[in-house]
């Protein structure tokens, strides 16, 4: 450890990184990264990520492509190389189920899609593939994100509905959530005033835009300018 301490790179500050070197040798992180090593090696399928984020990559196929992008796009983007081959034969399995349902993600995504978001539903291809999310995790967004953040309380309902048995008592459970949901939207609705619904136009013109742009792409000159369709 000691030419490692002594070993410092350019224009890293010696104090730092001696700091930084005994931290990384402390046993609570040779242990944590002896389990990590392990996990790793019994990981079925692996990614071509890297250490970006699925956020941050999220973000940059949004820009490249134009259009708010889905968390399916961002899960078969982490399970091909550079070079275009897959990282293993449980990846390309796993693709090419994602791809079965992706261009409808796609189309949702363009519709609704938020560009500063990665669009989930638990119904999309990944919903369908898996089944319900973990309570503190939602798969393909990251950390930080969970189900009742990402999809709400009627996504919620509609994931445990969709994969729970369809006993006598789950249903009556589900049935009573629906109407609290309900309740709970109906009050929203009474709330919504001026701001809002100028905000809610503002948005719709603005996937408005978005959709025409991602219909252009893929049909071409057989979708009219949306000024041409603003006088029909």
């Amino acid at each position: 450890m000691e030419a490692l301490l002594n070993s410092p790179p350019p224009k890293v500050d010696s104090s730092d990184w001696s700091a930084f070197v005994r931290y990384y040798n402390t046993e609570k992180m040779k242990k944590l990264a002896a389990r990590n090593t392990t996990n790793r090696k019994i990981l079925k399928v692996s990614h071509a990520g890297g250490s970006k984020s699925n956020a941050r990559k999220a973000s940059q196929m949004a820009k490249k492509l134009g259009r708010p992008v889905c968390r399916s796009e961002v899960v078969l983007s982490n399970l091909i190389k550079k070079n275009g081959i897959y990282v293993n034969e449980e990846a390309e399995t796993l693709a090419a189920k994602i791809s079965e349902n992706l261009s409808q993600d796609q189309e949702h995504a363009a519709l609704s899609g938020v560009p500063s978001k990665i669009y989930a539903e638990p119904n999309d291809a990944l919903g369908k593939m898996f089944g319900l999310e973990h309570p503190r995790r939602v798969r393909g967004l990251g950390v930080g994100a969970c189900p009742s953040k990402v999809f709400g309380l009627q996504g919620q309902v509609v994931g445990s509905v969709r994969t729970s048995n369809s006993s006598d008592n789950n249903n009556q459970t589900h049935v009573r959530i629906e109407d609290l949901v309900k309740q709970v939207n109906s009050l929203q609705d009474n709330l919504v005033g001026y701001q809002e619904t100028k905000l809610e136009l503002s948005q719709t013109q603005a996937k408005l835009t978005t959709l025409h742009k991602f219909l252009q792409d893929k049909f071409g000159s057989d979708v009219p300018n949306l000024e041409d369709i603003s006088h029909l």
